[in-house]
């Protein structure tokens, strides 16, 4: 496949990156003489220079050939006719980075139908919309769902007390159906087998039914509790938009805002139902302490800055917040911060390309997540007729050591599958693996491999 990508900013460089390695022809456009030098000397890639926004320059980088059109620039109205001159030459699949909530809400017309974009992704909304599922899920790092919603998978941490420490995988309970699908240890993404023991710190990665979630997170021993009181610090798009997410949480629970910019304090107080916006400096440990963050039962720091994120949070979280949520745009400082106490760091570098990936993939893989920082993935895929695991038994499929079948959906019935479990043709299949792996594993249920 060949993928031509506008912008070489954090999600472009990261798409390039994730392309590359799985041996695409990768073709990066870019505008700064920086960042082109960063990208030819970090990347096996080609980079032109130029805009994504003129026709020579897309017909030197073989605009004609291309079957994957990326237009990730911090410049919305750029990216979207780079996305609109792409469908022009041909390009079948198009995806826009589009920021500005104006142009998400037109009424009268189809923007992305007009502009030939078959993708529009906006960072802050699907940043705001993982938080979103943290929230109604406190105890979890994070929360992903597949198969139509009928799928769950939760990030649990094995903390002091945890009654899982000690015991290995094939001894716990399983009166309810589940999966443990990976073991993230020491930086190490880990998919364990029956004899694995659980160790203080790990963060597993718990597959099962919707509905048996709740039921099986009593068996793991963490108890789900209920939210109340959420404080956002930061009335950036992010923290609008998770503002207005929250609103609809029924029974009501109450929501603050602290923004330190007084105009957009008061812009978001306007657009704001049930939203307390308070103007201050979230910095400040008095404005949070009168500001009774301890009673917050989630704190969730969103600015701009880093550094103000890891500050803030880690003062609501000595307040006595009951968890705390920061984003990190840099995502090589992420591993050190997570050691810190910070119940969960999000990057929207990651779930920006996440997003996209679910998007690009082809065939019958139907969408993947990307997560971890050795970038494993959870694909979603439909076993093929013919293909060499279909029909057969799960313990004669050699499968890789690094992938392992979570669940699978067949009809509409949710199956978390044993060894005798056995392969139907068009079955909906959760698998995860590591990235070395992802290639093999696709091959023993996709004819011709899916990519």
């Amino acid at each position: 496949m060949k993928a031509i990508i506008i912008g070489a900013g954090k999600v472009g460089f990261s798409m390039a990156e994730l392309l590359s390695s799985e041996n695409h022809d990768v073709v990066v456009i870019e505008q700064s003489r920086e960042r082109q030098r960063i990208v030819e000397e970090s990347l096996d890639v080609q980079v032109v220079y130029g805009s994504g926004s003129s026709t020579s320059v897309l017909e030197y980088a073989g605009v004609r050939s291309a079957d994957l059109f990326l237009a990730v620039t911090e410049y919305d109205e750029l990216n979207m006719v780079a996305c609109l001159l792409a469908k022009k030459y041909g390009v079948k699949s198009t995806v826009a980075r589009v920021r500005n909530p104006e142009y998400l809400e037109v009424r009268d017309f189809a923007l992305n139908e007009i502009m030939g974009i078959d993708l529009i992704i906006n960072p802050e909304r699907v940043t705001a919309q993982e938080i979103f599922r943290i929230v109604r899920n406190p105890e979890a790092l994070s929360v992903d769902y597949f198969a139509d919603g009928k799928v769950q998978m939760i990030e649990l941490e094995l903390k002091e007390g945890s009654p899982l420490l000690g015991k290995r995988i094939k001894d716990l309970d399983s009166s309810v159906p589940y999966n443990i699908v990976s073991i993230a240890r020491k930086h190490k993404m880990l998919v364990p087998s029956g004899e694995d023991v659980f160790q203080l710190g790990d963060h597993i990665n718990v597959m099962a039914q919707t509905l048996e979630m709740r039921e099986v997170k009593k068996i793991l021993g963490f108890q789900s509790r209920k939210v109340d009181n959420v404080t956002i610090l930061g009335g950036g798009r992010t923290g609008c938009y998770l503002a207005q997410m929250l609103e609809h949480i029924r029974p009501p629970i109450q929501i603050k805002i602290i923004e330190k910019d007084l105009f957009r304090a008061r812009m978001i107080s306007e657009k704001l139902d049930h939203t307390l916006v308070i103007h201050g400096d979230g910095s400040d440990y008095q404005l949070l302490e009168s500001e009774n963050v301890s009673s917050s039962d989630i704190f969730v720091a969103v600015t701009d800055d880093d550094k103000i994120n890891l500050l803030c949070a880690l003062i609501a979280r000595n307040l006595g917040a009951k968890k705390t949520v920061c984003q990190m745009k840099r995502t090589d400082v992420m591993p050190l911060v997570n050691q810190i106490g910070i119940d969960a760091i999000l990057s929207p570098r990651l779930i920006t390309a996440g997003a996209i990936l679910k998007y690009m993939r082809a065939g019958n893989i139907i969408s993947v997540t990307l997560f971890g920082e050795d970038r494993a993935e959870m694909l979603e895929l439909l076993a093929q007729p013919g293909a060499k695991a279909v029909g057969k038994a799960l313990k004669y499929v050699r499968l890789p050591m690094g992938s392992v079948i979570g669940a699978v959906v067949r009809e509409d019935q949710v199956i978390i599958p044993d060894g005798n479990f056995k392969i139907n043709p068009h079955d909906r299949l959760m698998v995860f693996s590591l990235p070395k792996h992802i290639r093999r594993t696709e091959q023993l249920f996709l004819n011709g491999g899916g990519r």
